[in-house]
């Protein structure tokens, strides 16, 4: 289980590493579909089975068709390279080693990153119905949010793509 574990978690980040690398916007989404897929397996190998589903089904189907339809309408060519890109990408790697560096700090503390989850409470908080309850009580207000800025995203893509008359 170990094994496979790390080769998904090597598939992510390769598949994640496309995403950044890759200069074709539909290839670079069909790398974050196969990062959303080996993310869904890593949940398996955690016994996980609703959120891989969830993960599946929302992410690597819905969000990610909506993302490739939006490519598609809005018909993107290849990206300029020029001076104001090459400073982007300098200050993307910049902050992407941050991040990284803070991970890595997060892990090597005393508490090794681990949580309070026993059996237990993963038995209790993993039910669908936990997380139904909590979805839509709790985290009403965000889950909405999140739906409008989706549709938002959506409708300046088609703003964008409209053709001047």
């Amino acid at each position: 289980m170990t094994v496979m574990f790390f080769i998904f978690a090597a598939l992510a980040v390769l598949g994640g590493l496309g995403v950044v690398i890759a200069k074709n916007p539909l290839h670079s989404a069909l790398s974050l579909i196969g990062t959303m897929v080996s993310i869904a397996v890593i949940y398996i190998l955690l016994h996980a089975d609703f959120i891989a589903a969830l993960q599946i089904a929302v992410y690597a189907g819905a969000v990610m068709m909506l993302i490739i339809f939006t490519i598609f309408l809005v018909d993107m060519g290849p990206g300029t390279n020029d001076k104001r890109t090459n400073s982007l990408k300098a200050l993307g790697l910049i902050v992407g080693g941050l991040v990284f560096l803070a991970l890595a700090l997060f892990v090597r503390m005393p508490t090794g990153g681990k949580g309070e989850m026993t059996a237990s409470m993963l038995e209790k908080t993993g039910t669908v119905q936990y997380i139904a309850e909590q979805l839509f009580t709790n985290y009403l207000l965000p889950f909405e949010l999140a739906s409008i800025l989706l549709l938002v995203g959506l409708v300046g893509a088609v703003a964008l793509a409209k053709k001047k008359l």
